[in-house]
């Protein structure tokens, strides 16, 4: 089947984004070092697999291995392909695994190239240096990390409630009961989204684009190039006085880093 008929077959907008304009934004990233094509490929955090499946597909790495904490997301991977792309069975390049938090990557082998899309403001706080040594320790020397998290906690919608929140930094401007009650009164008819989404909430850690970079640098990384994207609604005046206004304002972090040779 080809890609275009693949491509053809999407009819979830959500589908539709991971598995083309996301999978094309990493291979554009890297592009300029030589792209995905015939590389060994690890993701860190691949969710349903949807991105994961998308490069396996479209941009032929030789191998590329997904990996995912929660066996129930990837469980989901080839029952959405075959509904969205008409898929029977997963790409013989494309390893599913599940792994514990923290724990070590090796026994998985090494890697040209790690990447990981909107994972790491999920990521515990103790964990976030560990991980980012995890990725450097399976990657081959000269090889790159890519890495993009999107809302950091301290933007407008860094509590993922804009959909049912749509106040500019409402989780740090409302009392904490009357920002919970007010996402209960947006999901009143399905109290397990409420359930998940405060999960989402309070496992959410707290770092900034500067301390994730800064991580990066201590573990050995060299950044070779950084993008950010900023909010800019009306800051709250109870806020300006308590956090710095860069750290308001950027919402997206996307940066590339490599190991030494």
């Amino acid at each position: 089947m080809s890609g275009a008929v693949l491509i053809n077959n999407i009819s979830d907008p959500v589908y539709r984004a991971k598995f083309i304009n996301v999978s094309d934004t990493i291979e554009n990233w890297l592009s300029e070092f030589g792209g995905l094509q015939k590389k060994d490929v690890l993701e860190f955090g691949c969710g349903e697999g949807t991105t994961a499946l998308g490069i396996a597909l479209r941009h032929a790495p030789a191998r590329l291995v997904a990996i995912e904490i929660q066996a129930h997301e990837l469980a989901r991977t080839l029952p959405l392909g075959r509904e969205q792309l008409g898929i029977e069975s997963l790409p013989t390049n494309l390893e599913l695994v599940e792994v514990m938090p923290g724990g070590r990557l090796r026994e998985l082998g090494t890697f040209d190239f790690v990447y990981s899309w909107s994972v790491f403001e999920h990521v515990h706080q103790d964990l976030i240096q560990p991980c980012l040594e995890n990725i450097f320790d399976v990657l081959r020397p000269g090889g790159l990390m890519f890495l993009q998290t999107t809302p950091l906690y301290y933007s407008a919608f860094g509590s993922h409630f804009e959909p049912w929140i749509p106040i500019p930094w409402a989780h740090l401007s409302m009392q904490e009961d009357k920002f919970r009650e007010k996402l209960r009164l947006a999901t009143i008819d399905n109290e397990a989204l409420y359930k998940e989404l405060t999960n989402v909430y309070d496992t959410l850690n707290r770092a900034t684009d500067v301390q994730l970079l800064e991580a990066a640098r201590d573990v050995g990384f060299e950044i070779i190039c950084e993008h950010r994207t900023y909010d800019d609604y009306p800051i709250p005046d109870v806020l300006k006085n308590v956090y710095q206004e860069q750290v308001l304002r950027t919402q997206q972090l996307v940066f590339m880093a490599r190991k030494p040779a």
